[in-house]
């Protein structure tokens, strides 16, 4: 399976500024603090969109690991702590054999909740205009630890404020932008959290409130053979495990494909299937999702989303009621235990899931790493009061498995409701299809690709196409807060008169 953490752009390198102890946080190196399940650096790492990763600063004991892990080289200053800008001059020389046209993404390694779709965005429009491209927080302040140069521009600047003794000793980064002239630099406007930098105790904190956990939405193509697709499940999940997500999403339908005999699966295959999920779960530490189907009434089924987390986890108790649930979650992944069946059924588009699927009545949510992640499946996206039902509910994300049914529009009206969905709850949607088998001809839904990551204003932050593929998203919940203060429609919400 390709997965979107290991992409690589030839033209795009990082240099990670990670200096060591800091005297506001202790003595402590703010770089190495643990933020939502890994360190600060590391998530800078994993998101850093570059064919090349130089991080100035200490390997320390974890050096060797992030290094293997992330494609990534060590280096220090000379002499050492002598200031981010002669670190940030040992990174550029430490990209020998680079050419000018590289762009360089200039960042900070204790900036935890940093964006893959926002460095690549710098990274674009740095390259677009050959110029320099940073992150702006607050009321415009400039993110000195968060930009995109031009690798010849970088060189000509830092040659340009070079002490006249030769090096960059004590030299601030301020001295770097104040070179460029007013039409050399452009910005990006952080949302949530995403510009924030652990500077103080207080800074740490506010992070730590921010982080929500890193999700994966594993888009594979399902079989009808069940020990084939057991196989597939097995290596995505090792795949999202490998790339620290806390939970992975699979499709709906996991089990069987639509087409076949849905109830012979769930009688032959699901509990299996559901053995297979709770040992995956255990196994890696973290979450699965994955659609499936089990018996109901007369020859019907149940189109189940079966959620397990690891056995002995400190906490897991999700429950179909969530006030049952101690309010903003348990910090760690536990010990999950929930099931949704589908409320809304396909029967549309010259389908009738209804004849073969009998609906569920209940809501259901989970909560991990402090979000509260509401379920729903594929053709649910189309009743915009289920979402807003969750997110009055506490919901933070919606994670949504598919099955979608091909066809003219379909691709452009998923996309349009996923987005809607997003707006009428203000939370960010997570919806993870399967793939189509490139043989499938006839009615039964198998898939259009297209899992997409919407934030909670409708921006459609990723997606993929047909092939299969996994993509990662870490929640910010400061953006999700953020973006219900200012669109508050959850709470404008009036009930409207039936006659």
């Amino acid at each position: 399976m390709s997965s979107s953490e290991h992409e690589r752009t030839a033209t795009t390198a990082a240099i990670i500024l990670a200096g060591g102890a800091a005297s506001r946080m202790g003595g402590q190196d703010k770089t190495r603090l643990p933020v939502a399940g890994a360190t600060a650096l590391e998530r800078v790492l994993r998101v850093a969109p570059a064919g090349r990763r130089v991080v100035v600063g200490p390997g320390g004991t974890d050096g060797d690991a992030l290094a293997e892990r992330h494609d990534a080289r060590f280096v220090l200053e000379d002499p050492p702590r002598s200031g981010p800008l002669a670190a940030l001059e040992r990174g550029v020389v430490a990209l020998d054999g680079a050419g000018d046209d590289t762009t360089v993404l200039v960042l900070g390694g204790d900036m935890p909740l940093l964006r893959r779709e926002t460095l690549a965005a710098l990274a674009a429009a740095s390259r677009a205009g050959q110029k320099v491209a940073a992150l702006t927080v607050g009321d415009g302040h400039l993110q000195f630890l968060c930009a995109a140069w031009p690798l010849a521009r970088l060189r000509r600047a830092l040659a340009d404020v070079e002490n006249p003794g030769g090096g960059w000793a004590d030299l601030s980064l301020r001295r770097l932008y104040a070179r460029l002239d007013d039409d050399e630099l452009v910005s990006h406007r952080a949302s949530g959290a995403e510009g924030t930098d652990i500077d103080t105790p207080d800074a740490l904190e506010q992070v730590r409130r921010a982080a929500g956990p890193r999700i994966a939405l594993a888009q594979i193509e399902v079989g009808e053979d069940y020990e084939t697709t057991a196989g597939t499940v097995r290596r995505a999940v090792a795949d999202a495990a490998a790339a620290g997500a806390r939970l992975v999403l699979l499709p709906e339908a996991t089990l069987t494909p639509f087409g076949t005999d849905l109830r012979a699966a769930a009688e032959a295959h699901h509990e299996a299937f559901v053995q297979l999920l709770q040992e995956l779960a255990t196994d890696h530490g973290l979450v699965v999702v994955a659609g499936s189907f089990t018996p109901a009434d007369g020859d019907r089924v149940h189109n189940t989303l079966i959620a397990r987390g690891p056995r002995n986890g400190p906490h897991g108790n999700p429950e179909t009621s969530p006030d049952s649930q101690a309010e903003g979650g348990d910090r760690g992944v536990g010990a999950v235990c929930a099931e949704y069946r589908k409320i809304h059924l396909f029967d549309a588009y010259g389908v009738r899931e209804s004849d073969t699927v009998a609906p569920g009545d209940e809501l259901v949510m989970l909560d991990l790493d402090g979000a509260r992640l509401g379920l729903a499946t594929c053709y649910d996206v189309r009743f915009p009061e289920q979402f807003t039902a969750l997110a009055r509910r506490g919901a933070h994300a919606v994670l949504l498995p598919m099955a979608w049914g091909d066809g003219p529009t379909k691709s452009e009206q998923l996309r349009l409701l996923l987005g809607a969905r997003a707006l009428d709850a203000t939370t960010v949607v997570l919806a993870a299809d399967q793939a189509p088998p490139p043989e499938h001809r006839g009615r039964a839904p198998r898939g259009i690709g297209q899992s997409t990551v919407v934030g909670p204003l409708g921006q459609i932050r990723q997606e993929l196409g047909r092939a299969p593929g996994m993509l990662l998203v870490d929640l910010d919940l400061a953006e999700i807060e953020a973006a219900r203060e200012s669109l508050p429609v959850l709470t404008h919400a009036v009930e409207l008169p039936r006659s």
